[in-house]
């Protein structure tokens, strides 16, 4: 079943069970959630209850982003124990994924650097993976790794790379489009599309949507449908090819939400 969801901070930061009415108030059948920005309070991990009851089977992914190509080895290890700890609890909250991207050796913010796309950079990478999937493996967990193009994985091809490195067991995929694309490659959009389902058909479990105008010479995301996507298509051709997976919405904000929501809904209905 294709469902549609949310980053559930995109909606507010407010209180577990104050926060999935509002989500729920839209439509949406569940959430990306990332605790940190969505819940006013610090997160118990000994203590769930309150989070399971609100979001009870709505957490599509845990969020537990870092940056695994961080050049300070001391926030690796941060990022990697954090992300371990959402996944010793994704079963508990009913949580089927926990997701991150690749990162950069830019350190903080994630930007492009050259050297993000050798392929000793990506190989360093790999083995950070390897270890978060024997965790996963240990906790019955999985993990949805999303690539990037400023980032290691800067198109499907590394990231089908990092599976085949890692196995594909307890690792799946997030694709976004909007993150592989850049002004130069912008035109090749459905193309880069096509390439990722068509190397990762198996894999993929969530495709995170957006949509863009060009400002300036850089790429300004705007609501679902008002932008440059070409989501009739994209949509037709998600229906095509998946029968089990999740779109999630994410940077849409605001008045955005209802009119993303439904222009959404209804080319999922009529394509």
């Amino acid at each position: 079943m294709i469902k549609v969801g949310i980053r559930a901070h995109d909606v507010g930061k407010m209180k577990p069970h104050d926060l999935s009415k509002a989500v729920q108030s839209y439509g949406f059948e569940g959430v990306q959630l990332v605790f940190k920005k969505a819940f006013q309070d610090p997160v118990d991990f000994n203590n769930l209850e309150e989070i399971k009851e609100a979001f009870n089977h709505q957490v599509m992914m845990l969020g537990a982003y870092f940056n695994p190509a961080h050049p300070e080895e001391i926030e690796v290890r941060r990022g990697v124990i954090n992300f371990k700890k959402h996944l010793e609890i994704a079963k508990t909250l009913n949580a089927p994924f926990v997701g991150t991207e690749t990162g950069s050796l830019m350190g903080s913010p994630w930007g492009y650097v050259k050297e993000n796309h050798d392929q000793q950079t990506l190989d360093q990478v790999v083995q950070i993976i390897k270890g978060l999937a024997e965790h996963a493996r240990k906790h019955d967990a999985m993990i949805a790794i999303e690539g990037a193009y400023a980032h290691v994985a800067y198109g499907p091809e590394q990231i089908k790379y990092i599976l085949d490195q890692v196995g594909r067991d307890h690792i799946k995929v997030t694709i976004d489009l909007f993150n592989f694309l850049h002004v130069g490659n912008v035109e090749q959009r459905d193309n880069i599309f096509l390439k990722a389902i068509n190397l990762l058909k198996d894999d993929i479990v969530i495709f995170h949507l957006k949509d863009f105008i060009i400002v300036d010479n850089q790429l300004k995301q705007v609501g679902l449908g008002q932008g440059l996507m070409n989501y009739p298509w994209m949509i037709k051709t998600i229906k095509e090819h998946f029968k089990d997976v999740c779109l999630i919405f994410e940077g849409v904000v605001g008045e955005d939400i209802k009119t993303s929501f439904d222009f959404i809904k209804d080319l999922l209905e009529r394509t």
